[in-house]
């Protein structure tokens, strides 16, 4: 029996979306850590440097991930849907440019990828979406990132069944709440300022998460340990909702 500790995922290849920073870059790193070999991706311009172009937002480049992927080994094992627009609006100030940005990315995105990717999945492979505790929590300002990340969460169950037993394939997500990355500390101040309480009540401690905290819980969806887990939301967010 596996004591958790150091999963291997040597042989894997992933594809993480969303992989230049933040929780996406964390997970990219633990995977190749762990064996994986390690597709990547980004959607902004300000981590050009440090991927190669291909966002899932503009469907057309879907397939350079997946034919990436199959470079990189005869078939991909791993996806991993951590690329997302998270910017802030109340629902006054809320666009239809606003809107769609948010929907391509965090939701159409995974669904074509995911769609383009399945035919090379194995019996035993593995799909992992990073969600949020305010696709539950209610947060104001919120009203497009949060609804996007309920839909993914709909995906999550949705894909569970259709890949489970006809292709062998465990869909999760997890759910983190508030994390200290660069997008967080971008946030706008008084965003932050009204996030205070809540950070102050979580649970395991009045702190923000680190990617550290997310990253290994990731690694585990993705492990053959947790190949009686699918469809479900693995709590990452310190208590705040689970």
């Amino acid at each position: 029996m596996s004591d958790f500790s150091g999963l291997s995922l040597k042989g894997k290849t992933a594809i993480v979306t969303g992989a230049s920073r933040g929780i996406g870059a964390g997970i990219a790193i633990l995977f190749a850590k762990r064996g994986a070999n390690v597709v990547v991706n980004y959607v902004s311009e300000g981590s050009k440097e440090r991927a190669q172009k291909a966002s899932v937002s503009n469907l057309d480049e879907i397939p350079r991930l997946v034919d990436a992927a199959r470079q990189a080994s005869t078939i991909p094992n791993l996806g991993f849907h951590s690329a997302a627009q998270g910017l802030e609006a109340n629902l006054v100030d809320t666009t239809p440019e606003f809107y769609t940005t948010h929907f391509d990315c965090n939701v159409r995105g995974p669904i074509f990828l995911t769609k383009a990717v399945e035919p090379h999945l194995p019996k035993g492979g593995r799909i992992v979406f990073i969600s949020s505790a305010g696709a539950r929590l209610g947060v104001a300002g919120q009203t497009v990132y949060a609804a996007t990340k309920a839909a993914d969460e709909a995906l999550v169950r949705v894909w569970a069944k259709e890949l489970g037993q006809s292709h062998g394939i465990t869909v999760n997500c997890v759910n983190p709440g508030p994390v200290a990355t660069d997008q967080w500390f971008q946030s706008d101040e008084q965003f932050l300022k009204d996030m205070q309480p809540l950070i102050e009540s979580t649970p395991a401690a009045p702190r923000v998460g680190e990617v550290d905290d997310i990253a290994p819980l990731v690694a585990f969806l993705c492990s053959e340990d947790a190949r009686w887990t699918t469809g479900a939301c693995l709590s990452a967010n310190g208590g705040l909702y689970n």
